[in-house]
C-alpha cells in the first residue's frame, strides 16, 4: 500500500511539473523577444531540473560555470551573444580560437556558428525570440544526450 501511494505521489508531482514546463514553453514560443530570466528558466528545464526561482537558478548555473558575473538582470532583453556564451561554456565548444582565449560573447557566438548551433548571418547583438531560444536549446539538449 505504501509503495502504491509513493508511486502515485511521484506520478502526480511529475505530471504537475511537466504541465508547468509545457505552459512555460508554450508562452515562450509566442514571445517576439525573450528576457534573460526566460533563458535561465529554459536552461534549467533543458538540464532536466525544476526551476527554483531566478536567484537559485543563477546559483545553479554559476556552479556549473555557465555564468560568471556577480549580478544579472532577470528582465533584461536576451541577446544572442549571452545565450551563445552559456551554450559554449556548457558544451565546451572549441570552434573558435579567440573564444578559447578570451571567453567573450562575441567569440562564443562565433564558436556556436562554427558548430552549427546558430546561424552564420546573425550577430551577438541580435535579440532572440522565443522560437529561436527553443531551437537553440533543442540543439543543446540533443548534444547533451549525444555526449552522455
Amino acid at each position: 500500500m505504501k509503495r502504491t501511494i509513493c508511486v502515485l505521489a511521484f506520478l502526480l508531482a511529475w505530471t504537475v511539473g511537466f504541465g508547468q514546463e509545457m505552459n512555460f514553453v508554450n508562452e515562450l514560443a509566442e514571445k517576439k523577444a525573450v528576457t534573460f530570466g526566460d533563458a535561465v528558466t529554459m536552461y534549467i528545464y533543458t538540464l532536466g531540473r525544476v526551476p527554483a526561482g531566478f536567484n537559485a537558478d543563477i546559483k545553479t548555473l554559476k556552479a556549473m560555470n555557465l555564468l560568471k558575473a556577480a549580478r544579472y538582470d532577470k528582465d533584461k532583453t536576451l541577446r544572442r551573444g549571452m545565450l551563445a556564451l552559456m551554450v559554449a561554456r556548457h558544451l565546451k565548444l572549441k570552434g573558435s580560437l579567440f573564444y578559447l582565449m578570451f571567453d567573450t560573447q562575441r567569440y562564443a557566438h562565433r564558436a556556436c556558428v562554427a558548430d552549427k548551433i546558430m546561424d552564420a548571418n546573425t550577430s551577438e547583438f541580435d535579440k532572440i525570440s522565443g522560437d529561436e531560444l527553443l531551437e537553440v536549446m533543442g540543439v543543446v539538449a540533443d548534444r547533451m544526450e549525444g555526449k552522455e
